[in-house]
């Protein structure tokens, strides 16, 4: 039986006619490759900068001169002249105020002393330092050795994965919870569960909380599984309290819960729900410091970073896994703090798009 061309033509023309009528899916086949694309390039590959940098300078006057002449025009450090001794830069170290400690020997040594919680923005440092003495070396001839002290955080050669996975565990906790609950509403409509509900006085504050309620159980099996899959099966360090750890992976999947909540609460399909999910899935995947360093990112860009649950979460799961820290630092605390205020922003955005649907 032969091909019918003029068939083929006709139902090809009807289905480019449907396509151009529904802006969205025109947007997600034209808009959405090309905002990943541009996503790739700002996040990926950048040089982080403004790094705090201590400096203990206690070396020869006109080495030191030239040596610090070098990397104050470095870009990516911010140096401090502040403390005293390497003790006290050690502690701004320990306390988050800088990323490392640059101590300019008597003898013309110079010993860098690393928070090696990040890879990524420790090289930067290195780098930075070793360029520096090149075109002090180039220019006097004299040979400047870089010693690198034990880490004030994280290990003397750590290994990729170990700065990956809280980055990893925080993508995955955030996009299942998001999944999860985006497709909440989307049956419950085309079967007219959710008119009857609505019927029956129910207010949508309170199927949004009973919904929530229900997907919190899924939330902590979730967590406990991703957090025990990282450190049993990867080996991965947790150097600060495992409760923490979880009890953070709960708050971003609360959020990312009311998150998914609203988006169920717009979309009629599960297609058109997927749709609605990709363009937040791709900024939580490259502009929360997941796969690099927001410090590397474009000063302007850097806001809506901030903006999201998942970059502040992913601070916090380094800061427990590799530093120990707890609460008492604000890198933890904020955590909490933005992912609940977070989740009750999205939850009265869901609550209000329902009750529009009433």
């Amino acid at each position: 039986m032969s091909l019918n061309f003029t068939r083929v033509g006709a139902i090809a023309g009807r289905k480019f006619a449907s396509l151009r009528r529904d802006k969205r899916m025109v947007g997600f086949i034209v808009i959405m490759p090309a905002i990943q694309i541009l996503l790739f390039g700002i996040a990926l590959g950048g040089t982080p900068t403004g790094l705090d940098v201590a400096v203990i300078d206690e070396g020869p006057t006109q080495l030191s001169t030239s040596v610090l002449v070098e990397l104050n025009q470095s870009e990516p450090l911010v140096l401090h002249y502040d403390e005293e001794s390497v003790e006290s830069a050690r502690s701004g170290v320990q306390e988050g105020e800088y990323w490392a400690v640059i101590h300019i020997r008597q003898d013309g040594t110079i010993e860098l002393h690393l928070d090696n919680s990040n890879q990524q923005i420790s090289q930067t440092i290195i780098i930075e330092v070793r360029d520096a003495l090149t075109a002090v070396a180039e220019e006097s001839g004299a040979q400047l050795p870089v010693e690198i002290a034990e880490p004030i955080y994280g290990d003397a050669a750590p290994a990729f994965i170990d700065f990956l996975a809280p980055g990893i565990m925080t993508m995955v906790c955030f996009m299942f919870s998001l999944i999860l609950t985006s497709m909440a509403f989307v049956g419950e409509r085309y079967d007219g569960t959710l008119d009857r509900v609505f019927a029956a006085g129910t207010r949508p504050v309170e199927i949004l909380l009973g919904h929530l309620l229900a997907f919190s159980t899924i939330l902590v099996g979730q967590v406990t599984v991703v957090i025990l899959i990282a450190v049993f099966g990867f080996d991965i360090p947790v150097n600060g309290s495992p409760l923490l750890l979880f009890a953070v992976g709960i708050f971003l999947g609360l959020a990312a819960m009311c998150m998914g909540l609203f988006v169920s609460s717009k979309a009629k399909s599960e297609f058109q729900a997927m749709q609605l999910n990709m363009p937040v899935m791709f900024p939580v995947m490259l502009l929360s410091g997941i796969l690099w360093p927001v410090e590397a990112l474009p000063t302007f860009i850097q806001p809506l970073s901030w903006a999201l649950p998942s970059t502040w979460t992913a601070e916090a799961f380094r800061s427990i896994m590799v530093r120990g820290w707890g609460m008492s630092h604000s890198e933890v605390w904020i955590a909490f703090v933005f992912n609940l205020a977070f989740a009750a922003f999205a939850l009265m955005l869901a609550a209000r798009s329902l009750k529009t649907r009433e």
